[in-house]
């Protein structure tokens, strides 16, 4: 896995950064932050299909504004990704390009506006956190949405709107139009948020792209205690449709989980059931270079298990070391079934993970981490091949100004 190969490049440059965080508000100054992030994947199919092997050095800097005039501001962050290891290859690691090289991309450049006290609007190149339409920042770099995203808090509850012509993959220097073929269109989002007085907390979207796709989020979360535990159920449904000729096919299909998470002191316990129904499996992207990932308890490292009529249960166990301060480790298993594709109607498939993460906590290089994460997946031949994905992160963020 040359890990020897990609430590040295690690050391030579300093070692590594922070994911990348949606930009807010620099009230009080102007800000520049720099992040650097070290990144490799080792990525191991089976049934023929070649591996994948990638590592890059990102360096992100980050200039937020204030808002001049309590009115208006300006937030531009670049990216660029240098190659350490890696090919072309026909399974894509999203760490570079899908040529193996590396790349430099303009990630966000949006003007920031509030016309009114609670209001805020941003217009131009953005990372977006929604459920229906978000950039996870997951790999190396983030992808990002271009549009205008408004805001409006109304105490205890806020409402959004978005609207979006074009996105970019996280590994791509370009913006690319959402489109199928030669037909392009764009999407258009609403949304809002509830916290109530008992703890209870609500969100809501709604997001179409005429004539392709609509969908419909909904989630319910309640935080309550048990004697000495902390208990928090989270429901979320969400539900898909096709909404004209360019989707291609007759689609519908919904999503439903349930979540209950049991907390105590350094440790954590998780139980998650989701399911699918419908006539399809639950496609949550909008085509093109849009790169919109689930926003469930059941999307994990590789798998979404988001497949026609699939049924699945995960456990998870976190653990806060209490003998080493900022060291994290968590253990999961997601078990599917019922699973229907071409040629059968009770697929199955799995997928185990282990994640450990070290943040330095004083010191010169506090804030400082390293992070660990290792997945396999397997099942039915017809449904999934067998995956060992590893993946070591090193990431540090600074402010230099």
């Amino acid at each position: 896995m040359k890990i020897k190969k990609l430590s040295l490049a690690i050391a030579a440059l300093g070692v590594a950064s922070a994911t990348p965080a949606i930009a807010v508000a620099a009230d009080d100054g102007m800000q520049v932050n720099l992040d650097l992030r070290t990144f490799y994947m080792n990525r191991d199919f089976d049934a023929g299909i070649p591996d994948t092997i990638a590592a890059g050095q990102a360096f992100r800097i980050e200039v937020l504004s204030p808002f001049w005039h309590d009115m208006i501001g300006v937030d531009v962050s670049a990216v660029h990704v240098a190659k350490l290891e890696g090919d072309k290859t026909l399974n894509s690691s999203d760490v570079l390009t899908p040529e193996g090289d590396g790349y430099t991309t303009l990630e966000q450049a949006y003007l920031k506006l509030r016309p009114i006290e609670n209001v805020d609007i941003k217009l131009g190149r953005m990372i977006l956190m929604t459920p229906l339409l978000n950039d996870l920042t997951s790999r190396i770099s983030a992808p990002s949405t271009q549009g205008l995203h408004a805001t409006a808090k109304l105490g205890s509850g806020s409402l959004y709107a978005i609207y979006s012509d074009k996105a970019s993959m996280n590994n791509s220097e370009k913006f690319e139009q959402y489109r199928v073929g030669n037909e392009t269109y764009d999407i258009k989002a609403l949304g809002a948020t509830y916290a109530f007085g008992n703890g209870l907390s609500t969100h809501v979207q709604y997001a179409v792209a005429q004539d392709y796709q609509k969908q419909l989020y909904l989630n319910a979360s309640y935080p309550t205690k048990a004697g000495n535990y902390d208990l928090l159920f989270d429901l979320t449904h969400m539900r898909g449709e096709d909404d004209g000729d360019l989707y291609g096919a007759d689609y519908d299909s919904h999503l439903t989980g349930l979540t209950g998470r049991l907390s105590r002191g350094n440790w954590a316990y998780t139980l998650a059931y989701q399911t699918v129904g419908g006539s399809d499996g639950y496609n949550q992207q909008w085509g093109g270079a849009d790169n919109t990932q689930f926003f469930t308890w059941g999307a994990v490292q590789l798998l979404d298990f988001n497949a026609a009529d699939e049924q699945s249960l995960q456990v998870r166990v976190d653990y806060d070391v209490a003998s080493v301060p900022g060291l994290h480790l968590m253990a999961r298993h997601t078990e599917s079934w019922d699973i229907d594709y071409a040629g059968g109607d009770d697929g199955q498939r799995r997928e185990t993970n282990v994640d450990a993460k070290y943040t330095l906590q004083d010191g010169a290089a506090k804030g400082l981490s390293f992070r660990l994460r290792v997945a396999h997946a397997d099942g039915d031949e017809a449904v999934v091949p067998r995956i060992n994905d590893i993946r070591l992160i090193a990431e540090y963020k600074t402010n230099l100004l």
